[in-house]
């Protein structure tokens, strides 16, 4: 017996909340992260609620791409706005030119080598929307790809570096790495995001004017972000509770990613400079910040389970090519593009050999640009493609990134030796 139509959301929401922090208990038993978890219990709440006839595909289908879109803006929105919280001008001055230099090369490598392999890989795969009698006819979805694969996850990071105990001057320099990497993967894929949209609305006859609206849209995120953050800073001043400085905050964030979307600019952009420019005019911001970090866990778990349910395992086959592109060309863009950086801030020893290994995890933020993409009126023929390569991308790198950072760690002599012995992370991909 089908749900009750009046129902059907209330009734997704409480399966995709409880689902989800059910399976993040049981990925964080058996030592997997906890997106992982959430990942799997909407692949799982998907096919019960179907093959029991709890709900309609069509209905299904309805809720999670279209009652269920705010919470992607809501998550995302503090993505992006809780990243800035670590971007205050006087902490980046203090990591020095050499880690800032080595993150923004690995990351736009990342980018250019992703976007350029989509591009080519496309050539010999047969992607619904993609003109192959023209070599850049994947341009828009390789430039959005490309965007997301500049994302690592400094969560799964910074568990490793925990369990290992480990410290010294290659964790200190990772640590800082991957505290801004998403910072700059976000402005990345926005930038990335704005011009693959003007390419895909001009069409294969696009005129130099293509390039018009994205600098009007980018222009008009970042004056946006710039009011937004310092009417948020003249707010926040004057509120004392951390109740009011939730509720207010919550609802700037909101009020910033609304109106862009009815400007018809970039939300994304919009929270991200605003986020920059608030915790640079007071350290007193910081409270805001964490006010705002109290509220985000329910949100996240229905976001990342919410990811899951959208996953088509029948797919994942017939976008191998693009897949394997996208994960092949994602580590030699981080690999090759920390060394890269390694050589061009004058970076010597286990940084320059052992720095990309530690930056392939990716989760959370690539799940939620991923999910803005194929939200796009223009993307909606490379949808399918894109959360299957994106989410098959995410689970396997969750599996193999986090060994393999364990490993650089080992390798650069920043973990103790009973710690290197005792812990099993790593161990099988040593050998």
């Amino acid at each position: 017996m089908l749900i009750l139509e009046e129902v059907e959301l209330i009734f997704l929401l409480s399966l995709l909340l409880l689902g989800g922090y059910g399976m993040g208990l049981v990925a964080k038993r058996v030592r997997l992260p906890e997106v992982t978890g959430y990942i799997a219990a909407g692949i799982v709440l998907k096919e019960l609620t179907l093959r029991l006839g709890l709900m309609s595909e069509p209905a299904f289908t309805r809720l999670i791409t279209l009652d269920l879109a705010p919470v992607n803006h809501l998550a995302l929105g503090l993505i992006a706005f809780a990243i800035c919280g670590g971007l205050r001008l006087e902490q980046m001055k203090r990591l020095g030119k050499g880690i800032i230099s080595i993150a923004f090369i690995q990351a736009f490598a990342t980018f250019f080598v992703v976007t350029v392999g989509i591009v080519l890989a496309a050539q010999f795969a047969s992607v619904e929307g993609v003109d192959s009698d023209h070599l850049l006819g994947a341009l828009p979805l390789a430039l959005v790809l490309g965007g997301i694969a500049s994302a690592t996850a400094p969560a799964a990071t910074v568990a490793v570096i925990r369990e290992l105990k480990a410290k010294g001057p290659f964790t200190t320099m990772l640590l800082a790495i991957v505290a801004i990497d998403d910072a700059i993967a976000l402005l990345i894929f926005a930038f990335g995001l704005t011009i693959a949209e003007a390419l895909l609305a001009a069409g294969p006859e696009g005129t130099v004017f293509v390039w018009l609206g994205p600098l009007i849209e980018i222009v008009g995120s970042l004056l946006l972000g710039l009011l937004v953050g310092i009417a948020h800073h003249l707010v926040a001043g004057r509120i004392k509770r951390e109740l009011e400085t939730m509720t207010v905050s919550l609802g700037i964030i909101t009020f910033a990613s609304g109106l862009s979307m009815l400007l018809g600019i970039s939300p994304l952009l919009t929270i991200m400079v605003a986020g920059f420019v608030l915790v640079n005019l007071s350290r007193r911001n910081q409270r805001v910040f964490a006010s705002v970090e109290r509220i985000q866990g329910p949100i996240f778990i229905v976001f990342f389970t919410l990811a899951g349910t959208q996953l088509h395992l029948e797919n994942l086959l017939t976008c191998g090519i693009i897949g394997s592109a996208f994960l092949i060309f994602r580590f030699v863009g981080k690999v090759g593009g920390a060394h890269l950086g390694a050589l061009s801030a004058n970076v010597r020893g286990a940084a320059r050999r052992y720095l990309g290994l530690a930056l392939l995890p990716q989760a959370g933020v690539a799940i939620g640009l991923m999910l803005v993409a194929q939200e796009s009126s223009q993307f909606s023929m490379f949808r399918g493609i894109l959360v299957d390569v994106v989410l098959a991308s995410v689970a396997l790198n969750e599996l193999i990134g986090p060994p393999l950072t364990a490993i650089a760690l080992k390798r650069a002599g920043d973990v103790p030796l009973d710690r290197a012995r005792g812990s099993s992370i790593g161990k099988d991909l040593e050998k």
